[in-house]
């Protein structure tokens, strides 16, 4: 078979926060699937920040912040973060509406307080011990807006709404490029996570900047998600996958639908489809 190359998500599809991690048997592929040629990228809606623990994967590159920054073998191809006249008309909206958010840079994601507390116990994993949730956020480069320097360089935001009624004023007050899509939900406390990001930039739009570099075709390309997010993704891939766990919306925009991702569902994914060799 032709050499591919794969894109993967990480939120719901890599890290699960009931386990506070990433399964054995998805590393299991993605090492077998390199041995086999294939390339594998993580394609993701985090900052670099918010991604540290990934940098020692087995891969040959990152798609940060939704599109807006790309990495190929080491080498940093794009980069386009926020202005600051962006970032100010992005956050006046969300301080009058008061709702909590956080900022995703380079260096580091910071949130208010209500928002830090939100991501706490999502990175938490299943631990009730608030001080070993707070280091594993603190491990993952997540930080109270206490420690944000101005100079830092800002990619997306992460909002978290319990009335949704929110999203469309909010939505009312955003101006063009920017959109707002909800990327995951939390049924414990009814809390859904959206995403503000360009919406010149997709995660589309950065596969494509990987594949313009390496000078190969989209029909080589395999996409595996779970939410909103990753539909741009979906639809630019030659082959599209969904994880058994993915929101109803992404599993429309998908070809084949794996297992959850406690059930191994990269691994199946990879067999189904001969990723990792023989």
């Amino acid at each position: 078979m032709n050499k591919k190359i794969i894109f993967l998500d990480i939120d719901g599809t890599l890290f699960s926060p009931q386990i506070g991690g990433t399964p054995e048997s998805a590393l299991k592929a993605i090492e077998l699937a390199k041995k086999a040629g294939h390339k594998v990228f993580l394609c993701t809606g985090r900052s670099l920040a918010g991604a540290t623990k990934y940098l020692h994967y087995p891969v040959d590159g990152f798609i940060f912040g939704a599109g807006s920054s790309v990495y190929v073998n080491g080498q940093h191809i794009y980069d386009n973060p926020l202005t600051k006249s962006q970032l100010k008309a992005l956050t006046q909206p969300l301080e009058d509406l008061r709702i909590p958010y956080m900022l995703e840079a380079a260096a580091g994601v910071y949130g208010d307080e209500t928002g830090y507390g939100y991501i706490v116990d999502y990175y938490g994993g299943n631990t009730s011990d608030r001080a070993k949730r707070e280091k594993i956020v603190l491990e993952n480069n997540i930080y109270r807006f206490d420690y944000l320097s101005e100079e830092e360089n800002i990619y997306k935001m992460c909002i978290f709404l319990q009335d949704l009624r929110l999203m469309k004023d909010l939505e009312d007050r955003l101006e063009e490029p920017f959109v707002l899509t909800v990327s995951a939900f939390e049924p414990k406390r009814q809390l859904h996570i959206a995403e503000i990001t360009n919406g010149l930039e997709t995660k589309a739009t950065g596969i494509q900047k990987v594949m313009d570099y390496f000078g190969l075709a989209r029909e080589d390309t395999i996409g595996i998600g779970d939410s909103a997010n990753d539909i741009p993704m979906l639809d630019y891939c030659g082959v599209a996958i969904a994880m058994g766990n993915a929101s109803k919306v992404a599993k429309e925009h998908a070809d084949f639908i794996t297992k959850d991702i406690l059930e191994d569902g990269i691994y199946h994914a990879f067999e189904q489809f001969h990723l990792m060799g023989e």
